[in-house]
């Protein structure tokens, strides 16, 4: 076909699709959103692949006919999509309009292909106008609609001063690749009404059709990284649990009476574990601070205005070994004043969330020190039983 898209280009958009559609199939859930997002993937892979089918870039090819029938049933669901986005109505309730609004659609592409059948079988040729009354009106309205609809909706979160950047560009990326796509379709809608003679309308459709897929594809592919990542306990709140691991499990075994009963619904959320996990540890911390023995740097320093080196840090850390051993064996505090402040006064949770994610950096090399000491404190002290 003549097109204005190449074809290594066209057919590597269409296995980009073909392989992300059935990922977000397997993880992708029963909710009308899913279902609005899934089918919207498969009529464009439909859609994609009439277009390879089409010998030539005119509405004379059946295939290019069937094709702009994709096109429009494609703008029904990403229609109803900006409706759930925005609220306008019941997910449910919009899933059940869409059915209704895929079968108009399918009418629209019928009877448009039966009407260019009829007008090649009388040898004229394909004219929108003869087509259907009000067809091309028809159909350029809703493509339209669809993108009002859809550009409305994204405008509230660009407003939204508190709408993160990301969040921004990925409103900024879809309200222009559907206003790309929507200006290809007016230029071609155009083409019957003013009488232009035969140019490259429906390759800029197909275009902007193309180029809409693969970032809207590509759009949706985010959220599912992100569900992998947190499958493979790769995602950022599982990888902290992890660094933080050996700094709880040796905290929390000697004040155990402070680890909280596991929550079954929440159990599987990285997030809720993390911030368990932080709470459980600075409370343990607060129990082992009468324990602590006394630093071993006589010079005062400031730990609310400055960040304490790895050398305090790992004086800290060995210093919180030592106050749990002595908690774990049962001996009384090392003092019956008020606790020690801690390292660092956290104002907010990422404040003391870096602080622990140091004090566990430096943690496993403090702890394997004092296992050291201990062993040779033993080895070195008289056997049982000598005189």
């Amino acid at each position: 076909m003549s097109s204005r898209i190449p074809e290594v280009v066209a057919w590597a958009v269409i296995g980009y699709v073909t392989v992300l559609l059935p990922v977000r199939f397997w993880l992708g859930g029963s909710a009308a959103m899913d279902r609005l997002v899934n089918h919207t993937g498969l009529w464009s892979i439909a859609t994609l692949l009439i277009y390879r089918c089409a010998s030539t870039p005119t509405i004379d090819d059946p295939a290019n006919q069937l094709a702009m029938g994709g096109v429009l049933m494609t703008a029904t669901y990403q229609y109803s999509i900006g409706r759930i986005v925005g609220a306008d109505a019941e997910p449910d309730t919009v899933w059940r309009h869409q059915r209704n609004t895929a079968l108009l659609a399918v009418a629209a592409t019928a009877s448009t292909v039966l009407a260019a059948a009829s007008a090649g079988y009388t040898g004229r040729s394909v004219d929108l106008r003869f087509v259907g009354v009000g067809l091309g009106i028809g159909c350029a309205f809703a493509v339209t609609y669809n993108t009002f609809v859809f550009t409305r909706t994204l405008l509230g979160p660009l407003r939204d001063v508190d709408t993160p950047r990301a969040a921004r560009i990925v409103c900024v990326v879809l309200i222009s690749t559907n206003a790309v796509l929507c200006g290809a379709l007016a230029l071609w809608f155009l083409h019957p009404a003013t009488a232009w003679p035969d140019g490259p309308q429906l390759s800029l459709v197909q275009a902007a059709f193309t180029l809409w897929v693969a970032t809207n594809t590509t759009l949706h592919a985010i959220p599912l990284v992100a569900e992998l990542a947190l499958r493979a306990g790769m995602d950022r709140a599982t990888r902290t649990c992890r660094r933080l691991l050996p700094l709880w499990r040796d905290l929390t075994a000697a004040v155990p009476q402070i680890v909280m009963p596991a929550d079954t619904r929440h159990e599987s959320d990285p997030a809720t574990r993390l911030l368990r996990m932080t709470v459980e540890i600075r409370d343990a911390m607060l129990h082992l601070g009468p324990y602590l023995p006394p630093e071993t740097d006589v010079t005062q320093r400031d730990t609310a205005r400055k960040r304490e080196s790895d050398r305090e840090l790992t004086d800290y850390a060995h210093r919180l070994i030592q106050a749990a051993q002595a908690r774990k064996a049962g001996l009384p505090p090392a003092s019956t004043s008020a606790p020690p402040p801690l390292p660092v006064a956290a104002h907010d949770f990422d404040t003391e969330l870096s602080h622990l994610i140091d004090l566990a950096r430096v943690w496993p090399r403090a702890k394997a020190a004092a296992d050291s000491a201990d062993r040779a404190a033993r080895s070195a002290s008289p056997a049982h039983g000598s005189p």
